[in-house]
């Protein structure tokens, strides 16, 4: 007897599911029903915090794991998967996987950078919510959530491409990561989305024997879970990233960006799979 492969999906939040300026998602309408009747996971991937991705869950209805702060963390639903696994702690009614770098650590990081190159960056810790609601066109409660930070601080950098090459080697030469997050620059630990990504792989493939994943990114932190999925589909936005998303297999690239080229792909993937 052949068995059908489990699909599940795989998705960034920001200029993917959600509008970059306006943070709505209804232009997803369509295939987010279609997503709920086929009873398709939904695991939501981003650098947003614990508490954000709460929101957009409750907003959106699902009630699947997910991935905060560049897979600093998995979150999964205690009574989700059929069987036990190993996890870091218990959160709430979660079931915690930690992948990243304590925050605090982080932020001693950035700070010891600043001093030593003297370069003007200032982190999420550093800017007020008036200051994100300015930035980001969060509302001053969604600015609030985004401060809560557990694993990843974004930050500006003043200055051009030296200042920032210049933060990026200190930031490895301290066993740390940098990503570029399409808004803002992310200081981070060894974690990234494709680590989170797999883990929730191997987790679901336990539980259905076969899957298949797709996974939508609009980003340059999104290549690690779109190298991580058999069907990558990243959104083409204006900033030409050519080079760099060259290296993940099976790319299928497309033009636009949120909610509606989000919709648009999903449908179209799902007419085409015959799912």
């Amino acid at each position: 007897m052949t068995i059908t492969p489990k699909l599940v999906i795989f998705t960034d939040l920001d200029g993917c599911l959600l509008d970059s300026k306006t943070y709505t998602f209804g232009p997803a309408q369509a295939a987010l029903r279609l997503i709920k009747e086929k009873k398709i996971p939904l695991i939501l991937v981003s650098s947003k915090t614990r508490v954000e991705m709460e929101e957009y869950r409750r907003r959106l209805k699902n009630n699947h794991p997910f991935v905060s702060e560049n897979g600093g963390a998995v979150f999964i639903p205690k009574g989700y998967f059929s069987f036990a696994f190993s996890y870091e702690r218990e959160w709430e009614e979660y079931w915690v996987l930690e992948l990243g770098t304590f925050y605090p650590q982080i932020i001693r990081a950035l700070e010891f950078i600043k001093k030593e190159t003297r370069i003007r960056i200032r982190g999420f810790h550093d800017l007020s919510e008036e200051d994100l609601v300015f930035l980001s066109g969060l509302t001053r409660e969604e600015a609030a959530w985004a401060k809560k930070r557990e694993y990843d601080e974004p930050f500006l950098i003043e200055g051009g491409e030296k200042e920032i090459k210049i933060v990026q080697e200190k930031i490895r030469q301290r066993g740390l990561n940098y990503v570029w997050g399409g808004r803002f620059h992310h200081i981070l630990g060894k974690n990234d989305k494709g680590k989170a990504a797999q883990i929730l792989k191997d987790l679901y493939k336990k539980e259905f024997s076969s899957i298949w994943t797709v996974g939508v990114g609009d980003s340059l932190n999104d290549l690690p879970m779109l190298s991580a999925v058999d069907h990558p589909i990243f959104l083409k936005g204006e900033e030409d990233l050519s080079s760099e998303i060259l290296p993940v297999k099976n790319l299928v690239l497309l033009e636009g960006t949120g909610p509606q080229a989000w919709n648009e792909a999903i449908l179209d993937f799902l007419k085409e799979s015959k799912i």
